[in-house]
Order: structure tokens, then C-alpha cells, then sequence
């Protein structure tokens, strides 16, 4: 794997070496500053103690000799070592408790610190010392030990350096298993999305709630997932109903087509000669090619709506629109009888294309006499509710098998009664004529005959009438 195609490092790891690494900077930091105020405090309080000592024990030296030899002197409170220091650098007096002498500084560093009044290192030792200047001109000198102050700095350099040591391990196992938790949504939906790359859009990612960040990003992973799958469920069965459609499309033009194919090779070889014959086969011809072109016609209507292609868009009353319907059907098939219970003086509005909107009432009183027998008898009711306006038409013919009530509207669905005629397309028509005036249409039960709904969104708000309340059984 080259350098290119290495994957970086987890977002674990960085969360755990992030912290870790924050903290230590901040632990160090506290032992250094810990360690540097002990530093400070134990100078100070070593430097007070002999500080204290030089200013009793001048005062002692002060006293005649006589006087000196009655009163006692002070005693070494945490003093090692007290020393008289010529000018010269000569050592004139010594008390130490310790049993080592402590080496005697120079005249330079005797000078420094007189001058200076602080505490500072011996040279040649471990021992801390302050000086002050005698009214004789000599140096009084008192030192103290640093080992108990560097044995106190070593103890507490350990004892820290042990507490950082057991927080970090300590820290880093809580991280570890926190970062696990805390992680454990993006594991999902990692595994979730290669799941997804192989194929299974059926997959979700666990929505977890231990983050606010982790379940959005859960719920939006799984929206998008569902949008996705929606998409090519959609594209499957169009292109499935494609499939359907052109392979039902091409049989039925296949029949007009073999027709006039045949009548052409009869002509072709003779066989109407006939001038009876040539006629009625001319008639046949004629008959299919008007057939094909009503098909055609249809599969390019259904074509446009599918596309979406605007329509006109205007108020349309559907009360003298479905009356003007139904004479119209009286009128071409008396046979038939169709009534309507429409109350002219009602306005039914709707927001449309009054042609479209006319060729749906018209193309479902067609479906009655393409699939009922005559005498069959049917009914046009108009209704509305609070948002819509309702078109029943019933008749009391055969009626629909319940089970092919969803089928009804597909493309060349032909529900296989031995009336059935027609190109199959009529109703699928009517359902894309609705659904392009964002209506809906549906073949309700119904214990005799066929009944269907449409449904079209009302313009203006009418007195509500819940659809289907009163509608009288056909006589």
C-alpha cells in the first residue's frame, strides 16, 4: 500500500491521543508550578530561619565578653551551621550541629550575599547560607542543609509523576470505552453503508440516542437511504411498466398490423378479384388502420400526461359538464340507459382543463357500454365535501372483481369477460386525466354492479355533502 492509499488514522485514536496529550500538557504544567511553589516556600522559610538565627546571634556577639559568658547563646532553630568570618576571609568562630564543617565561603561570595541578603548556595556543598556584616567589619554567617528540601523536591517530583501517570491510564481506559460508545453510531452507519454498496437498500443504521449529533446524523443517513431506495424502487417499476407497456402496445398493434399485412398479400396474388371481395377487405383495412390510429392516438395522449404537459387551467363547473355527458351517451347508445341526480342550480368549480375534464366523464359512460350488456342502467351523482368535489358513477351491470380493482387503471389491463373490447387504455386514461387535475380515482365495493369515485379538489369552498350519503340503490 503506498503512502497515498493509507488510510488515516481513527477517529478514536485521534480522540484518545488528543486528550491524552492535552491532559498531560496540563498535569505536567501543574506539578512544574507545584514543585516551583514548594521551591519558593522551602527558600523562604529556610532563609527566615537563618535570617532569624544571624540577627539573635549578632546581638550575642554584641555583648561584652563578661556579659557574653553569663547570657546564653541562641539556640540553632533549623540552623546547621554558624560562622564568624574575618575580613580577610579568615575563620574566627564556628558552631555547627552537623558533623562536618561547612567550608568557608570566599571573601567575593561573602561580600554577594551581605550585600544581596538572600539566601544562596555554599560552594562545595549541599548547604544554603545568608551573611550580614558585623559592626567590626567581620561577617557573620549561618547555613542551612538543602538535603531535606531536595528529598522533599524528589519526593514530590515522584508522587506526581506517579499521579500523572495513573490519571492518563486511567483517562485513556475511560476514553476508550466512552470513544466506543460515543463512536458506535458511525460503526452503524459504516456498516450500514456497505450494506448498501453491495445491494441490500433494505438496510437502515441503528438511530442511536446517546448523542444529540449521533442521532441526527443517524435519522438523516437513514432519510436519505429511504429517499434512495424510494428512487429506484420508482425507476424499477417504470421501467418494468415500460417493459409492460411497449410489450402490450407492440400486440396490440400487431393484430391491425398482420390484418392489413394479410389483405395486402391477398391483393398481391390475386385473390380480390372480386369486386365484393375487394370492397369488403378495403372495409377491413380501413376498419384496422382507424382502429390503429385510435390506439395511437391513445398511447400519445398518455405519453403527454406522463410528460406533464401543461393544460389549460381555468374554472370548470362540473354540474353542466357531467349533464352535457350524459346525454351525449344517451344520445350515442340509447340502449344504455344513463341517468343523472345533478341539481343545476348548484356550481360544482373546480380549477382545470374543461376538454380533459369532459373526456373523463365521457371515456368512464364509454367503459359502461364497452363492458355491460344492453338494457344496463346507470347513474351520474355529483356531490361535495369540505375540500373536494365528487363524481359517482354506478351502473348495475357485471361489475369488477374486487381482487382487479387496483388493476383496472393499468395500461391494456382487460379483466377477460368475453364483452371486453377496446384497446385497454380507456381507463388508464381517465386515471391519468384525473391525477393530472391532482384528483384521485377509485372502484369502490359494492354489492351489484360497478361503482367509481373521482375525486377533484374543490375551487371554491359549497355546502358540504359527505360523498356517498343518500345515493338511492338503480331501479
Amino acid at each position: 500500500m503506498t503512502t497515498a492509499e493509507r488510510p488515516p488514522r481513527s477517529l478514536r485514536t485521534k480522540l484518545v491521543v488528543t486528550v491524552l496529550t492535552a491532559t498531560s500538557i496540563g498535569l505536567a504544567a501543574a506539578l512544574v508550578v507545584t514543585i516551583v511553589g514548594v521551591h519558593a516556600f522551602m527558600r523562604s522559610r529556610l532563609e527566615r530561619q537563618a535570617t532569624d538565627y544571624l540577627a539573635g546571634l549578632s546581638e550575642y556577639l554584641a555583648l561584652p565578653p563578661g556579659a557574653r559568658a553569663a547570657a546564653a547563646r541562641p539556640a540553632q532553630r533549623g540552623v546547621c551551621a554558624a560562622m564568624v568570618v574575618t575580613a580577610s576571609g579568615q575563620l574566627a568562630e564556628y558552631w555547627g550541629t552537623h558533623p562536618a564543617k561547612i567550608p568557608v565561603p570566599s571573601v567575593d561570595q561573602l561580600k554577594s550575599m551581605a550585600a544581596g541578603h538572600a539566601i544562596a548556595t555554599l560552594p562545595g556543598s549541599a548547604y544554603l547560607g545568608v551573611a550580614e556584616v558585623l559592626p567590626d567589619g567581620r561577617y557573620l554567617v549561618g547555613a542551612v542543609s538543602a538535603e531535606d528540601y531536595d528529598q522533599i523536591a524528589r519526593r514530590i517530583v515522584a508522587a506526581g509523576s506517579l499521579v500523572v501517570l495513573i490519571v492518563l491510564t486511567v483517562l485513556a481506559l475511560v476514553l476508550l470505552q466512552l470513544s466506543k460508545r460515543w463512536l458506535r453510531p458511525l460503526e452503524s452507519v459504516v456498516g450500514t453503508a456497505r450494506s448498501i454498496a453491495g445491494g441490500d437498500l433494505s438496510q437502515r443504521a441503528e438511530v442511536a440516542d446517546s448523542t444529540f449529533e449521533a442521532y441526527s446524523l443517524t435519522r438523516s443517513f437513514n432519510t436519505m437511504v429511504s429517499r434512495l431506495q424510494d428512487s429506484f424502487d420508482r425507476r424499477e417499476n417504470a421501467e418494468l411498466r415500460l417493459r409492460r407497456f411497449v410489450a402490450a402496445a407492440g400486440h396490440e398493434l400487431r393484430t391491425p398490423l398482420s390484418a392489413i399485412s394479410g389483405y395486402a398479400q391477398l391483393a398481391q396474388l390475386g385473390a380480390l378479384d372480386e369486386r365484393a371481395e375487394f370492397h369488403a377487405a378495403m372495409r377491413r383495412v380501413y376498419g384496422e388502420t382507424k382502429r390503429m390510429t385510435a390506439l395511437i392516438d391513445e398511447l400519445l395522449l398518455l405519453a403527454e400526461l406522463d410528460r406533464g404537459r401543461p393544460s389549460e387551467a381555468e374554472p370548470v363547473d362540473l354540474g353542466p359538464l357531467c349533464i352535457d355527458a350524459v346525454h351525449d351517451a344517451q344520445a350515442a347508445a340509447p340502449e344504455w340507459e344513463v341517468r343523472h341526480e345533478i341539481d343545476p342550480h348548484r356550481t360544482y368549480l373546480v380549477v382545470g382543463d374543461a376538454f380533459r375534464l369532459r373526456q373523463t366523464v365521457a371515456n368512464l359512460l364509454a367503459n359502461i357500454r364497452a363492458h355491460t350488456p344492453k338494457g344496463t342502467k346507470a347513474q351520474v351523482w355529483l356531490s361535495t365535501t369540505a375540500q373536494d368535489h365528487v363524481i359517482d358513477i354506478i351502473d348495475d351491470g357485471p361489475g369488477i372483481d374486487p381482487a382487479l380493482h387496483e388493476r383496472v387503471f393499468e395500461p391494456f389491463f382487460r379483466a377477460g369477460s368475453p364483452r371486453t373490447t377496446g384497446s385497454g387504455l380507456g381507463l388508464s386514461i381517465v386515471a391519468e386525466l384525473v391525477h393530472h387535475h391532482d384528483g384521485t380515482i377509485r372502484v369502490l365495493p359494492t354489492d351489484s354492479g360497478c361503482w367509481v369515485r373521482v375525486r377533484l379538489p374543490a375551487m371554491t369552498a359549497t355546502p358540504a355533502v359527505p360523498a356517498g350519503i343518500g345515493l338511492p340503490g338503480l331501479s
